[in-house]
């Protein structure tokens, strides 16, 4: 699957009393903001060059760009406050955030590391999986016990088939006529879901990861979640399908039932307007809901 694609503000567009405090919490004046490309966020995302040297990387946004995603920003400030405590090697360093209930921002470690490309190289899979493996059991349990439950949070989006059923949305060939057998195996990945205590990152993809010589780094934590420990193996799984061979996954009802709720929710949702300042989001909500249809029925054959 290819990589999102967002809005991106530059850096100089901000309002001031943001740059203001970034100067402040950096202790001298910006000389360089490079944007960043990639996901799905219509905000700020730069690396930042003071003149003093320092380096740091900034994602803010306002309410203006998006109602919604200031309330993640605030999720992900959360987390990474609690992962702070832990001094890992797989998350970026947190040195301030910003939010005065209109723009809020994050100051971090500016890694100097590359996205793994898109068809996705053994090595770079072989890396990932392996530091996934680490930071899954380093956050068992979570770091941050007041997140909020992914199936909680996400049981609305996890439960679409019914949605699909009562929208009549077409579907493709081998799902028509399974729709609520579909619908029954996502209610069962939902509880599966809930039984687990420990953090997870739940938006895990290929422009969510920084590679140096040394270090796998998890970024952007916006959507972190208590959910199984498996969840984010399922999702990361998802994305590299079809570039690398994957270990096989437990004959588990529940990641069955995961893997059928996620497929659903990026169906339905694949269908519905563009929301503000996203345009990319609907096609690969549909890409992606095609790459996880044809892994759930190759685990229901």
């Amino acid at each position: 699957m290819a990589h999102a694609l967002g809005v991106r503000m530059p850096f100089e567009q901000v309002p001031a009393v943001v740059r203001e405090w970034v100067e402040r919490s950096l202790g001298s004046s910006v000389v360089s903001a490079t944007t960043q490309q990639g996901g799905f966020s219509p905000g700020v995302a730069a690396r930042l060059v003071t003149a003093s040297g320092r380096r740091a990387f900034i994602k803010a946004v306002g309410l203006a760009l998006n109602p919604d995603t200031p309330t993640l920003f605030r999720n992900e400030i959360a987390a990474m406050q609690g992962l702070a405590a832990h001094s890992l090697p797989h998350t970026p360093f947190l040195y301030d955030v910003y939010d005065d209930g209109d723009w809020v921002a994050l100051l971090l470690e500016d890694i100097e590391g590359y996205l793994p490309p898109h068809p996705w190289h053994p090595h770079d899979a072989a890396r990932v999986l392996d530091g996934l493996a680490e930071l899954t059991e380093a956050l068992q349990p979570s770091p941050w016990p007041e997140a909020p439950v992914a199936a909680v949070r996400s049981e609305t989006f996890l439960s679409r088939w019914d949605q699909v059923i009562t929208d009549g949305l077409a579907v493709p060939e081998w799902v028509s006529g399974r729709e609520e057998e579909l619908a029954e195996l996502a209610r069962t990945g939902l509880a599966a879901l809930a039984k687990g205590d420990g953090l997870t990152h739940w938006d895990l993809r290929a422009d969510n990861i920084l590679l140096t010589e040394t270090r796998v780094v998890f970024i952007d934590w916006a959507h972190a979640a208590l959910a199984a420990p498996w969840a984010d193996t399922v999702i990361l799984h998802a994305d590299m399908r079809g570039s690398v061979e994957l270990p096989t996954l437990p004959a588990d009802d529940g990641i069955t039932g995961f893997l059928a709720g996620i497929a659903g929710g990026l169906w339905w949702g694949s269908s519905q307007p563009a929301p503000p300042g996203l345009p990319t989001i609907r096609a690969w909500q549909r890409e992606t809901a095609l790459v996880h249809l044809d892994w759930l029925r190759e685990r229901l054959s």
